[in-house]
């Protein structure tokens, strides 16, 4: 099965291989009402009567990102948290406790939590490996029956096709949300200093790359001698220029499924042409000391002028608000993505996300799985979701033709910076089950930067590509994803930063040490149950 034109037609790939092999099917949601015509402090759950008794406390896993803005109420006591102790747990008798664990050590810290047995009673990741363990180990709860009893608005939001990413073995050992909006990352570049150098906005690789060197030339702006033309170099963010390298004649579904990325045909120039813009001082010095550490390096350098372009996650410069300071900070800067990567062909293939985001689990040391999918279904009514993703209607948010828009307002800043660390069913904006444009529209809702919102999504989403997924569980994976995925990052760094006439040796050494430490059966392995399931 070769050839281009399934990858990327329509910007998903799909492989229909029975229904045990998964790929970017939109989900089969029927019956949901919209979920836009009301404000979002109404509720259409009945009023009922607390249950007598001394409340259960529920405790939730939250993400701490370090990103609280200044004056702003804490992550665990605030709009959101109180909106929900209010709505869900007044009402059923019901403590909602959050533990925060740190975004940039989530795994670790989890599988500490998990091991002590002192995981939250509601946990996620997006670690497929990490819960395929956790299934292996025998460490979390059947929620089929639970979700089949307690869960219906959570089964008509979230849809069959999103439900079975959590189904290992056939069992319902995970509840994942549901992906509103599927690319994974955007690039984007200084519109202003292009207009200061006179140069047109790069569709090509080579544009790319002669526009980056007319940054590190000319620094424009306020960059000075500490500009840095190109930032946010890590392995997810290198995806688009990745995939642009890669010769996609050459590779199979199965391929694409169980083939190390750094066995791809091509992919080893992509890493020549990385290495090529370090070593001439084009992308960021620091990024080996920073890189999968310390996230807001890269957004302090775009707020302080230094950085010409970068590739964040889709849309990520609006929701997470450092596009606003970077306006703030220097009101003539304009920022605006772009589409740079290109293959022979002209395509712009990169990578999208499957249906499915955050796992949502419950450790089988918890007494409180009902409570958890309880939660989770209450989370499912659109006034619920609609708030936790808004806020309130007049303070924080409008609507605007039956769609959500947020207000450019302090309040609005200081509530919804991190909302979709508490609308956990869903990652990005819900305003309809059943009209996609107007899910585009609920997450272009900041007015101030709707343009760049819908450019970000069109070309985020462009010649996309989806990996196939098996439902089967990968023994080797779960046996050598830790290792793996940290000799990814070293290779990562090795590489990139590797002298020209080193890269090759450097490249090839790291590579086969990574076949030999796991790589190699973890491959294997994913090309028998791949072919197993078919």
């Amino acid at each position: 099965m070769k050839g281009q034109s399934k990858k990327w037609s329509a910007g998903l790939m799909a492989v229909a291989v029975s229904t045990t092999i998964l790929a970017g099917c939109s989900s089969t949601n029927t019956g949901s009402n919209e979920a836009t015509n009301k404000p979002a402090n109404q509720t259409s759950q009945p009023a009922t009567e607390a249950p007598k008794g001394d409340p259960i406390t529920l405790r939730i896993e939250l993400f701490d990102r370090n990103n609280t803005p200044a004056g702003a109420p804490p992550i665990t006591n605030n709009f959101m948290t109180n909106y929900i102790q209010e709505n869900f747990g007044d009402p059923n008798n019901i403590k909602v406790e959050f533990v925060t664990v740190p975004r940039t050590q989530e795994v670790e810290k989890l599988n500490v939590l998990m091991a002590a047995n002192q995981a939250p009673d509601l946990v996620y990741t997006y670690d497929t490996p990490t819960v395929q363990k956790y299934v292996k180990d025998g460490g979390l709860t059947d929620l089929g029956p639970i979700l089949e009893e307690f869960g219906p608005n959570l089964k008509t939001v979230l849809g069959e096709t999103v439900l079975n990413y959590g189904k290992f073995d056939g069992i319902q050992y995970a509840i994942p949300a549901r992906r509103v909006l599927l690319p994974e990352s955007t690039t984007f570049i200084r519109q202003d200093w292009l207009d200061e150098l006179g140069l047109p906005v790069p569709t090509t690789t080579d544009e790319f790359y002669n526009t980056l060197k007319a940054f590190k030339e000319q620094k424009p702006g306020k960059s000075g001698d500490k500009v840095i033309p190109y930032s946010n170099i890590d392995p997810f963010h290198n995806k688009p220029l990745q995939y642009s390298f890669w010769e996609w004649d050459k590779i199979t579904d199965v391929d694409l499924y169980a083939t190390p990325d750094w066995l791809q045909p091509g992919n080893k120039e992509a890493f020549r042409f990385l290495n090529k813009l370090y070593n001439e001082g084009l992308v960021d010095p620091d990024f080996p000391l920073t890189m999968n550490k310390d996230p807001q390096k890269f957004q302090k350098d775009l707020i302080n002028g230094l950085v010409g372009s970068g590739t964040a996650n889709t849309n990520e410069p609006v929701y997470q608000g450092y596009l606003a300071e970077v306006y703030k900070a220097d009101p003539q800067a304009k920022l605006v993505p772009i589409n740079p990567f290109t293959t022979a062909d002209g395509k712009t293939p990169k990578a999208l996300y499957p249906p499915n985001g955050l796992y949502l689990f419950v450790p089988k040391t918890s007494k409180n799985a009902e409570a958890v999918v309880k939660y989770l279904d209450w989370m499912a009514l659109p006034d619920n979701f609609i708030a936790l993703q808004n806020g309130t209607l007049g303070k924080t948010y409008e609507l605007v033709d039956g769609v959500p828009q947020v207000l450019d307002n302090e309040e609005a800043k200081q509530t919804l910076y991190n909302y979709p660390d508490y609308a956990i069913i869903l990652n990005g904006k819900l305003a309809s089950t059943t009209d996609e444009s107007l899910n585009v529209a609920a997450n272009a809702s900041d007015p101030q930067h709707k343009e760049f919102t819908i450019s970000s999504i069109e070309l985020g989403s462009k010649d996309g590509v989806i990996k196939p997924s098996v439902t089967t569980p990968i023994q080797a994976e779960i046996k050598y994803a830790t290792t793996l995925k940290e000799k990814t990052d070293e290779i990562f760094v090795k590489v990139v930063t590797a002298k020209p006439a080193d890269f090759d040796n450097v490249y090839e050494k790291e590579v086969n040490d990574y076949m030999k430490i796991g790589g190699q059966e973890v491959m294997d392995e994913k090309r028998q149950a791949f072919e197993a399931a078919k």
